[in-house]
Parts: structure tokens; sequence; C-alpha cells
């Protein structure tokens, strides 16, 4: 079984803090997009045709025409073989979200929304460049519901200047989310928002505050019923992001669009070209990773979920590595038979037990 994404890189508006490949283009640049990434999908030769996760992200998918979307989506369900209770994931901004669209969604197959809600301060919303305000994302959420969506996703925003994230989470439990990732605010190179931060312009809170507001949030979304299965995911009971959830355990998955990336489930990785020119052209670059590199991504990706990772399927052995025991003993690490997981008191210290693992 596949996982299938599909990146819409168009925007209404390009965001202070964004570092993807979005775009803000006219129809007829759209148009001539659609066109050749409904034929990337029908000329793909993957062996595996059976999907059971569909997710299309960006940029902002709900700012094109819904009838463009649904048209791709058929694609995807006329060329492979897409499993009865696939997972298939739309994202919106409140702002290009309407009722229609979402029927239209709905009715195309769409089973899951994922909302970029960010925040719910209106003035940081416009400072971080987003075009809706708080009304706009509960109203959005709303007609979600009124669509025939149950699972409905947001994100937040940690580490924002004017921190109110725990504020918001609670909302958007009140409103009926079923699943909240919260991201750290990152300074992306040749972004507006890194410019102002070395400008003096903004200030961002310390990154030992921003970690405490962390924990803190961690605790009320798990005191509330929203598992952590993701350093930066809570999940109520079966609402888990099945899509995402395949990435963080190694299975293969195909990626159509502008620089979206592929994987072969063992050591092959490949992207498309993230400028429209080289796209157009079909380039994409390839990569065939070492028996070092997938160790390293098997490590990574395991310790970042519930998941944990299975020890037997690393090219070296992780007992000989001298941390490995120490990070057992102080709890840092649980181990169940081969399965090795981090205990998810230590996720905001991931990073370094990573690197103590790898030989």
């Amino acid at each position: 079984m596949i996982g299938i994404y599909v990146h819409i890189p168009f925007c209404e508006s390009k965001c202070v803090y964004c570092a993807f490949a979005s775009f803000v283009k006219d129809e007829s640049f759209q148009s001539d997009y659609f066109e050749f990434l409904n034929k990337e999908i029908r000329t793909c030769k993957f062996e595996d045709r059976q999907v059971s996760s569909i997710y299309f992200g960006g940029g902002t998918p709900s700012c094109v025409k819904p009838e463009k979307i649904v048209e791709v989506l058929t694609t995807i369900k006329n060329n492979f073989k897409v499993s009865e209770n696939a997972e298939i994931t739309i994202e919106c901004n409140p702002c290009s979200t309407s009722l229609e669209k979402l029927e239209a969604y709905h009715s195309a197959g769409f089973n899951r929304i994922s909302f970029g809600v960010q925040s719910l301060d209106s003035k940081m919303l416009k400072f971080l460049g987003r075009r809706h305000d708080k009304a706009q994302a509960l109203d959005a959420i709303k007609k979600a519901k009124a669509a025939g969506f149950e699972n409905i996703s947001a994100d937040l925003l940690l580490g924002l200047p004017k921190e109110r994230v725990l504020k918001d989470a609670k909302c958007l439990m009140r409103q009926g989310v079923k699943h909240i990732s919260a991201y750290m605010l990152q300074l992306e190179e040749g972004t507006k928002l890194k410019s102002l931060v070395e400008g003096g312009e903004v200030e961002l809170p310390s990154e030992d505050k921003v970690v405490k507001t962390y924990q803190k949030l961690c605790k009320l979304l798990q005191k509330n019923g929203f598992a952590q299965y993701e350093i930066s995911n809570f999940a109520q009971n079966g609402f888990k992001s099945q899509h995402n959830y395949a990435y963080w355990t190694g299975r293969a998955y195909l990626g159509f669009g502008l620089g979206a990336h592929s994987f072969d489930g063992a050591f092959v990785r490949w992207a498309n070209a993230d400028n429209f020119e080289d796209y157009f052209l079909g380039k994409q670059n390839k990569e065939c990773l070492s028996p070092a590199q997938r160790d390293e991504e098997i490590v990574m990706l395991g310790l970042r979920c519930d998941a944990g990772f299975d020890k037997t399927k690393l090219s070296f052995d992780i007992e000989k590595v001298p941390a490995f025991k120490q990070l057992l003993a102080n709890n840092i690490l649980i181990q169940k038979g081969n399965k090795v997981f981090l205990n998810p008191t230590y996720y905001n210290i991931s990073n370094s037990v990573i690197i103590k693992l790898l030989p």
C-alpha cells in the first residue's frame, strides 16, 4: 500500500514565515499546471498501485476552483486502486473556504480536512500575512461539519511574538476539532519574518519559554483526550493522520506536482523540480540512500512518533552504541522486544537523542 501526495502550489498571498514552493498565479497559469499535473498522474509508472491515503497540500488547495481539485482526485482514482476506506485529506485556509467548496470536496470523496488556523488572534494573523481572522476560522470549522466532515484537523503555531496557543487549543477543542498539529515557528532563509527578526523589528520568545509552553500544551491536550502520537501531532482516538503516519513509519509514497517528493519504501527517493519551467519539462532529482542514511531515517522518523523503530532493520547493532543502554536505563528510551521508542516526556530533546544513537 502507498500514500499519494498532491502539491497545489498556489496561494492568495505569501505568508511572512513561508518557505514552501507556493506562488500567487492567475487562472490561466493554473490551468496549465493542472493539465500537466493530471498528465503526470496518468503516466506514472510504479509497481504498487494500491493506495491507502491521499493528501492534497500546498500552497493553498482551497484557493483554486474546486472542480480542478475534484478533477485531480478523479484522475488518481481512475489510475490507481484506491482503498474503500482510504483517508483523503485536503488542506484549506479559512478565508478561501465556502460551504459550496466543502460540499464539493466531500461529495468527491474527501473525508478529512486540515485547516491552517495558526492562531486565533486576529492581529497576529495579520502580522503573519494570513488573510483570515478568528471569526472566519471558527466559521470554516462550522461549515466543514455542516458539509459532512467529521475528521477535522487544525494547525497552530508555537513561538509567535504573542503566545496564546493554550487558549487557542481550548477554543478549537470546544469547536469539535478531532486533531491538532502544533508546529514550532521556524526562521527560514529567504522569508520576510527572518529579515524582520534579524533587523530587530520583531522579537520572538526565547527557546526555553517556547519549550515550556509546548510542554503545557501537551499536558492540556492529553488531559482532554488528545493522544500525542508524534512530536507535533495530537489526535482523539481514531483520528490520527494516516497519511503522515505512513511517512514516519517508512512506507512508500508518491508525490505529484511542483517540488513533490516520492519514496520507494526502501532506498530510493526522488523529487520533482521546484520551479515551474523545469517541472513542466518533467525534470526530477533522484537519490539512492546509503545504508547509513537509511539507518538515520529509520531512527529519526521512528523516534518522532509512537511507532518507534525496529532495531533489526538497522544495518548496525544498536546494542553496541555506548549511549543506547544508558538512555534505556534513564527511561529516555523504552524497549519492547525489537522495537525502540522515545519516552514522550523527552520529545522536546529528540534531536540530541537521535544523534547519540547513530554510529
